[in-house]
């Protein structure tokens, strides 16, 4: 699983890499909005999640978010926030979930989970047997 991780504080930061790398998952770490665009731009949206700080300097997770909604194709991006009184704005954002801070590890890692299962259809059209990739989330 590859994790882009948008938090500006250092101690965050850390503990976040460090459960990351006690689960198994790869991440890219970004301590602004601006820095998360430019990840997802480099890696061209490959991620399976990003965990998206709304507060930070430079460029907030709101703006990054319209951004990377605009910009790049569909991957979740859950919001990790102190502030869940603007839910309306996370969802208009392209937000698709939040984790209220503090946060259990225990829900961190349920949540990544759950956004980031991979779904697959099989259809048949006339005696051809296709499958398509998707997501659990509402990409629209």
């Amino acid at each position: 699983m590859k994790i882009l991780i948008a938090e500006d504080d250092l101690v965050l930061q850390e503990m976040t890499g460090r459960l990351m790398n006690r689960w198994g998952y790869e991440f890219d770490m970004a301590s602004n909005g601006q820095e998360a665009v430019k990840q997802a731009q480099m890696h061209e949206g490959e991620y399976d999640i990003c965990l998206m700080d709304i507060d930070m300097p430079v460029m907030n997770g709101f703006e990054a978010t319209k951004i990377i909604r605009h910009k790049l194709r569909y991957f979740p991006i859950m919001a990790l926030t102190g502030n869940l009184r603007v839910k309306q704005e996370y969802l208009e954002a392209g937000i698709d979930d939040f984790l209220e801070k503090p946060y259990k590890f225990d829900v961190l890692f349920d949540k990544i989970n759950e956004l980031s299962i991979k779904v697959g259809e099989f259809y048949i059209t006339g005696n051809q047997l296709h499958f398509q990739k998707g997501t659990p989330m509402n990409q629209e």
